[in-house]
């Protein structure tokens, strides 16, 4: 039976929910191989046709690349070009009469992306982690602690009557100290909250304070998520929180939802929302419900474990197919002057919202940090000013800010948001 919660939430959000979170729970053990592989590429193929039929900027898009669209039935899906972030700023192909809210994209990736999702894209988001959530017995609208970034804790009281409903209780993830992870657990406690969801980096470190403070915290499932996944984590939540954690991945902007099992065996997809391609690693993303923004074919700049989809039906009895796991996501701390281990994500918030700065990358060489931003809006004076106090005020070592200078990347192509030249 659906909560209060779900119902005001449906009413406010002018959408059903609770028939999301029902559909999402069905279709994890429905399907074959052959029939989840068919509907994936249906679904694909429509809203490429939506968006060929009715978005001429898409339209103009496909044919900068020399795509013959004309004759949609003979499309070979895998002829469709790819496109990118550039792509879509540059063309930022909106269909406004389809759109339903705004919303960003960074994070991990470090190339801020502002895009509009239409009302099926934009409902899934919750449905999907209580699908996840219920792993572990949890319900919609449990009591959870979000580790999150600076801009989700600093509320405006909108947000605030969000969190309130959604039965939130927040902690920034960049401020892990002693004081404040023993307000987490007194919070825990007092409120009797069974979950956590968070930044991998900030939740191994809750997990490392309840051990050395020797505190057992019994909780139902952790979520970690944005960053690799901690190994150390699962033995520490089930010594101190007699729990297992579950790893998250997810990209709003291909509307992609993976999530581990209790076999910790790969990521299982919603596939229902978004269309899953791996090529040559490259994750490849189709949000099969957006009609607001063609996400078609999209290369989220994420890169996968396994060189293809897991599509064998799981132990734990799900169908979903799976990514074997997330290559090149940042799990990285620096150093503060005191000691204290700040997380590369406190990078993302400031600079995933200002759509002027196209790339970004933390530097850290011979002990000095910098941050060089790819722009053609601002110099580097203008950067220091926007944004030096902020950083300051979360880092007390010294930070410098370049413009326009080399993007390092891994051995897999990827473009890490924290790069470490070591000597």
């Amino acid at each position: 039976m659906m909560n209060w919660r779900v119902l005001l939430m449906s009413f406010v959000r002018r959408g059903n929910l609770k028939s999301i979170y029902k559909q999402n729970l069905e279709r994890q053990y429905e399907g074959t191989e052959v029939t989840i592989k068919c509907e994936m590429q249906e679904n694909a193929m429509k809203i490429f046709q939506f968006h060929v039929q009715n978005n001429p900027k898409y339209r103009e898009f496909l044919d900068s690349k020399g795509f013959d669209y004309h004759n949609l039935k003979n499309i070979i899906w895998e002829n469709i070009p790819i496109i990118t972030k550039d792509d879509l700023r540059k063309y930022y192909p909106e269909i406004k009469s389809e759109t339903y809210n705004y919303t960003s994209s960074g994070g991990s990736t470090s190339i801020p992306l502002q895009y509009p999702a239409s009302k099926e894209s934009a409902l899934f988001i919750w449905p999907a982690h209580w699908t996840m959530q219920q792993i572990c017995g949890g319900r919609p609208y449990d009591k959870i602690l979000m580790l999150m970034a600076y801009g989700n804790v600093k509320k405006t009281i909108t947000k605030r009557i969000y969190h309130a409903l959604s039965n939130f209780y927040t902690f920034n993830s960049f401020t892990m100290t002693e004081k404040q992870m023993e307000n987490m657990c007194e919070l825990i406690q007092n409120k009797e909250i069974k979950f956590i969801y968070g930044y991998s980096s900030a939740i191994n470190q809750f997990l490392r304070f309840l051990k050395i403070k020797n505190i057992i915290l019994p909780l139902k499932g952790i979520f970690t998520t944005s960053e690799n996944k901690i190994n150390s984590s699962y033995s520490l939540a089930r010594d101190y929180c007699h729990c297992d954690v579950f790893d998250q991945y997810g990209a709003h902007d291909g509307d992609v939802f993976a999530f581990e099992c209790e076999e910790h065996a790969g990521l299982h997809i919603l596939h229902d929302w978004s269309t899953v391609e791996v090529i040559n690693n490259e994750i490849i993303l189709t949000a099969v419900k957006n009609k607001a923004f063609p996400f078609i074919r999209y290369q989220v700049g994420d890169v996968s474990l396994g060189e293809k989809l897991i599509t064998e039906k799981c132990k734990c009895g799900r169908t979903l197919f799976r990514l074997k796991g997330i290559s090149g996501r940042n799990t990285y701390f620096v150093k503060d002057i005191d000691g204290r281990e700040v997380s590369v994500m406190l990078f993302t918030y400031p600079f995933d919202s200002d759509y002027n700065i196209l790339q970004y990358q933390v530097v850290e060489e011979n002990g000095e940090l910098r941050v060089n931003f790819i722009t053609d809006k601002y110099t580097k004076e203008q950067l220091i000013d926007l944004y030096m106090p902020f950083i300051l005020s979360k880092l007390k070592r010294p930070v410098d800010f370049m413009v326009n200078q080399h993007i390092y990347k891994l051995p897999n192509a990827k473009v890490p948001l924290f790069y470490k030249i070591s000597q």
